[in-house]
């Protein structure tokens, strides 16, 4: 029992559907409210105007005296002697009217016919003259005619009590008093049907919001089933491609999606560059790892006693040692420059200094070349790259340029700006590459010409993290060349907006 109390939750449905159906009830009662009220107000002003009329029927009967009410004058006025000629008797014995509606000819006796209407008469000194209906005669003094609504102790039913003073037309002299009493039969009877109705409309209405919430939540949850189901699948195999569909709705949980998608493309390209990285040194370093084992079996067996063959051994075992450490650095600044996105890539650099130093090291390091430089960026020029990259980026380039430059020793670098980037040029007279190749030289450990690039100490890695650092930072590099007669090859990179300059 405890273990089921312990696993059981509100879901997230329940908890929405309830909170909708909430949100949806009190609207709707509060709308109600609304109507009940109004239908009360109108209700009661419409019984108002009913006293109001008796109270206005009651003070023209009697307003034509001049001295105090008396009870003689209160009976005539309110229960005058019929003409005997239209009663007689039926066969019960009971007295009737051959025309009933006599009794009634005038307002107030109409009124007071209601049932739910009753009348009490004072004189000045507050002695009850007349009583009809439901009222008690206690009396209060008052200066004018006031209506108020009022509860009776034993049902708490409203009813509406007026008194008034009752002044002579001719001598302005108070005559008497009236106290009204107003049942609302009506009232009271339209709002028990109003009552009844509105149970069955709220019992309705709740159930309708309780429909209308659930049916509101349902997308909403089976877009997180959607989540769920991706992540349990990414769970059950890690190198999953699966995503969550996408969302057709412009909201939050979209947002959410594309987030949480983008960032299984990322995890899943970082697992795919472990893996490469893996695989690719493992490759590349079977060579160099067989060439020192070899070497190393060879001094075993009988090369240790040859001064010859163990200098041999040990400097071949040396420089494939330094090809291996040159390999391992390239395969970290290309892993290092697939997540520039993440570090670097808001970074700027002053272009003209970068590219001054790299051509005066360069001019340094190989005096037998000729390196020409052509820059005609404006003074303290902002490019979108971090400056370390972008000497890398250089680096790279020059010096694949003094690789296959053999024959003719002499370089171009050329600089320029248009259209918000930065061209940079690098130009060399050497082997050239094939159009076959071209298309190939960015791939990872891709030589053209193997033999020549071992020799000359590549891994065929450069141009990789180039192209890669060159696309971290939203830009292109691209080569040109011709077989016999050289390369060139053309970087795009933005320059930094004014904003970044501030």
């Amino acid at each position: 029992m405890k273990n089921k109390l312990a696993n059981w939750r509100l879901t997230i449905r329940f908890k929405w559907t309830c909170l909708l159906s909430l949100a949806i009830f009190l609207v709707f009662g509060l709308f109600a409210s609304l109507i009940y009220s109004s239908i009360e107000q109108a209700l009661l002003h419409n019984e108002e105007n009913n006293v109001r009329d008796t109270i206005s029927a009651v003070d023209s009967r009697f307003n034509v005296y001049q001295a105090p009410l008396t009870r003689q004058q209160v009976q005539d006025r309110l229960a005058p002697q019929f003409n005997r000629q239209i009663l007689r008797h039926d066969k019960n014995g009971n007295v009737v009217s051959e025309r009933p509606e006599d009794f009634y000819r005038d307002s107030l006796t109409k009124q007071l016919a209601r049932g739910d209407l009753a009348l009490v008469l004072f004189d000045p000194q507050g002695r009850p003259l007349f009583k009809v209906g439901n009222i008690d005669t206690k009396f209060k003094p008052v200066h004018s005619a006031h209506i108020a609504v009022k509860k009776r102790d034993s049902k708490r039913l409203k009813y509406l009590q007026a008194n008034m003073p009752i002044y002579s037309q001719h001598s302005k002299k108070l005559i008497g008093y009236a106290k009204i009493n107003n049942g609302m039969r009506n009232y009271h009877r339209t709002f028990r049907q109003l009552n009844q109705k509105m149970l069955v409309v709220v019992l309705f209405a709740l159930l309708l919001s309780i429909i209308m919430g659930y049916l509101l939540t349902r997308p909403l949850v089976q877009r997180i089933k959607q989540v769920n189901k991706t992540i349990d699948q990414i769970n059950a195999d890690p190198d999953s491609t699966a995503r969550i569909p996408q969302q057709r709705s412009n909201d939050e949980i979209t947002d959410l999606v594309d987030r949480f998608n983008r960032m299984l493309d990322r995890m899943q390209e970082y697992t795919n560059q472990q893996k490469e990285f893996v695989e690719d040194v493992s490759h590349e370093l079977r060579t160099p790892v067989a060439v020192i084992e070899g070497h190393l079996k060879l001094l075993q067996r009988w090369g240790k006693d040859d001064p010859q063959v163990l200098e041999e051994s040990i400097n071949a075992s040396v420089s494939e040692i330094d090809r291996m450490k040159k390999l391992i650095q390239e395969m970290l600044d290309l892993t290092r420059a697939e997540q520039i996105e993440v570090n670097y890539v808001k970074e700027t650099t002053q272009a003209n200094e970068t590219i001054q130093q790299a051509y005066n090291d360069f001019v340094m390091l190989h005096p037998d070349f000729q390196i020409n430089l052509d820059d005609t960026i404006p003074p303290h020029t902002l490019v979108q790259i971090y400056r370390n990259h972008l000497m890398q980026i250089l680096v790279i380039l020059l010096d694949n340029a003094v690789k296959y430059s053999q024959d003719r020793k002499e370089i171009n670098l050329s600089v320029s700006t248009e259209s918000n980037m930065l061209t940079i040029a690098v130009q060399d007279f050497g082997v050239g590459i094939a159009s076959k190749d071209l298309e190939r030289i960015f791939n990872r450990f891709y030589r053209v010409d193997k033999a020549r690039s071992r020799q000359s100490g590549g891994n065929g890695l450069g141009l990789s993290i180039a192209k890669k650092i060159v696309e971290m930072y939203k830009g292109t590099i691209t080569a040109e060349s011709a077989l016999g007669s050289g390369t060139i090859f053309r970087i795009n990179l933005p320059l930094a907006s004014s904003k970044d300059n501030k």
